[in-house]
């Protein structure tokens, strides 16, 4: 059986837009993924609501992914692969430079795991590091005022090309995910049922190629 973590936000926690609620398994792009490469393949969902790469919130420190990352990998290695989604909520207070800085921080992470945390089981099964960067989605218009998203649509553009030169120097893999989803016209931050399942399908196809190396 293949292991896959998937880290994320909010958009991998599978956020209803406009509401507080969670869609269900088979709804959020986490969970169809799961469904379509079926019951030799396990998908571990690791998203929270308002994580951020490295950096904390005064009033909730314990979400930044630094912070969880190394308990999740801990908990579960041996893993086949590895998908990184954040970025979005470090634009509240941080430039899209600084969150890819950041997701850096988390790549370099996983990529020195073994030797600082060395176990009877390494990180990766197979010793082939497979870590895939998905880019966060564009932040829409639609984004309330009183949001700290308000206005960070231009920001957020700004991910892919970083991002881009980020994996290219760590030599890992990444998916324009902008290029592929758009954020729903309700809240301008999370997806519609519909952009989950087109994630999910290239986030598959993209897997099945990096498991074929």
């Amino acid at each position: 059986m293949k292991h896959v973590l998937c880290f994320g936000d909010s958009n991998t926690w599978g956020f209803i837009p406009g509401t507080c609620k969670r869609y269900d398994e088979h709804t959020r792009w986490t969970g169809i993924l799961q469904d379509e490469l079926g019951a030799d393949w396990r998908i571990h969902e690791n998203g929270q609501n308002g994580r951020t790469t490295v950096f904390p919130s005064p009033a909730k420190g314990f979400m930044t992914g630094l912070g969880a990352l190394p308990y999740a990998l801990d908990t579960l290695r041996p893993l086949d692969a590895i998908v990184l989604m954040l970025g979005t909520n470090d634009l509240k207070e941080h430039s899209a430079q600084a969150s890819t800085d950041g997701l850096g921080c988390l790549i370099r992470t996983i990529q020195t795991f073994d030797a600082l945390y060395p176990a009877a089981e390494p990180l990766f099964r197979d010793g082939k590091m497979r870590i895939l960067v998905l880019t966060p989605v564009e932040i829409g218009e639609q984004v309330a005022e009183w949001d700290t998203l308000h206005g960070k649509g231009e920001e957020s553009r700004k991910f892919p090309a970083l991002m881009k030169g980020l994996c290219e120097w760590l030599g890992v893999e990444m998916m324009n995910t902008q290029e592929i989803v758009q954020p729903s016209k309700v809240d301008g931050i999370h997806m519609m049922p519909e952009e989950h399942r087109k994630l999910a399908l290239a986030v598959k196809e993209k897997l099945l190629a990096m498991m074929a190396k």
